[in-house]
């Protein structure tokens, strides 16, 4: 059974607003199909992956990009798909609009690739169309871009949408008592603060006070003036909407000088880098499954990973989490579909299987029941896992809230 809430107002899309308001190196070979096929000889299954690889802000995409080349690997562990062994190629966008393109292009041009998954969230606007239209399909990954995901035919996501990534912040403050909500954001770029219309309206529409909003810069000594400013305002949760690195910093300063609420980290923002500051206390909501959880499709995914090497702070996030569940996707939608071992699976074959998802949650894994229909935009994903964090351990149910 889900949790249910109270909805919260819908808002209207600003340009760049689901990357800068849950925005904080790959295995292998970047563009080669370097999975170990562990000696199976069927037609290969290539699946190519757009990564933020070498980015700025692209640690989580990254660390993502490896778990989904050990999801290749432990598939092919097992017999593969219906004996087809699965090969990852993976493309770096360099978080860099132009690059992303020609990755994708590059993509569609190589007619080995059957599908694609998308871990460059700042990028989706500027490969959305260019697979959307080359029959190419995104069989999920990490995304929330509503000009994008919910929007284009043959984007098969899987991870919360647009507005919920943004209402789930507030959702998140809610169980651990706050009140009074401020943001801090980067100020290095305008569009940092571009979400802030819509999670201030989110805020009073869930009967929250709104404390303002307070940039601060990459490159300051330190942040003592702004914390006290958030301390004699009584704010009690702070949303994170700058880079893990420099909300570290923000968390050590402001806990000097007294700062005792929470700080609210959601979706892709969430990382290891956050999460183990000394004395943090953390609230938000994921968009992909807790990695920490006790059921057994999670326990598989723990044993799995170390199984493959992947170390606990690459496994550890959202990102990583939300590449597992497109991989277990793709896996269970194509078993039936794919034939012979000796058949090839193609661009087709996918669309079809894809088409054939109804009601699907993998046990779990998924934020919601998915179904799917070929040649059209996937349905919305409203719902998201609430979370805690403090005194190094996260709480949390394993069951998704949604709102009605």
């Amino acid at each position: 059974m889900r949790t249910r809430l109270p909805a919260f107002a819908r808002f209207r899309w600003m340009a760049g607003v689901a990357t800068v308001a849950l925005a904080a190196a790959a295995c292998g070979t970047t563009g080669q199909a370097a999975t170990d096929t562990h000696g199976l000889t069927g037609t290969p299954i290539k699946i190519g992956v757009l990564a933020n690889v070498s980015g700025p802000t692209g640690a989580s995409e990254a660390s993502a990009t490896k778990v989904f080349q050990a999801w290749a690997a432990h598939t092919n562990q097992a017999g593969g798909i219906g004996g087809h062994p699965v090969q990852v190629v993976v493309k770096d966008t360099k978080e860099d609009a132009p690059a992303a393109a020609a990755a994708a292009r590059s993509l569609i041009s190589d007619s080995s690739i059957a599908a694609v998954v998308a871990a460059s969230t700042s990028t989706d606007a500027a490969v959305g169309s260019i697979l959307a239209d080359s029959g190419l399909p995104v069989t999920g990954g990490i995304g929330y871009n509503p000009t994008v995901w919910g929007k284009l035919k043959n984007w098969f996501g899987l991870t919360t949408t647009f507005p919920q990534v943004v209402n789930m912040q507030i959702a998140s403050a809610q169980p651990v008592g706050g009140s009074a909500i401020s943001v801090v954001a980067c100020a290095e770029e305008p569009a940092c603060v571009a979400a802030v219309p819509l999670f201030e309206a989110a805020a009073k529409a869930a009967g929250k006070t709104y404390s303002g909003t307070m940039q601060v810069a990459a490159a300051a000594p330190n942040y003592t003036a702004q914390c006290l400013d958030l301390v004699n305002r009584k704010v009690n949760f702070v949303q994170l909407s700058i880079s893990p690195a420099v909300g570290v910093r923000v968390v050590k300063d402001c806990q000097a000088q007294g700062y005792a609420g929470y700080f609210g980290s959601s979706a892709s923002a969430i990382s290891p880098t956050l999460y183990r500051t000394a004395n943090i206390r953390l609230a938000g909501a994921l968009n992909a499954f807790p990695w920490w959880a006790d059921t057994a499709p999670v326990k598989a995914y723990r044993a799995a990973m170390s199984e493959q090497g992947v170390s606990d702070d690459d496994a550890g996030q959202p990102a990583s989490t939300a590449m597992w569940a497109s991989g277990e996707l793709f896996k269970k939608a194509l078993t039936p579909a794919a034939g012979k071992a000796s058949d090839p699976v193609t661009r087709q074959t996918v669309l079809a299987a894809y088409g054939k998802v109804k009601g699907e949650t993998l046990d779990g894994l998924l934020p919601q029941p998915i179904t799917f229909t070929a040649d059209q935009p996937a349905p919305p994903v409203n719902c998201y896992w609430l979370y805690q964090y403090q005194n190094g351990a996260f709480a949390g149910s394993a069951q998704p809230t949604c709102p009605s």
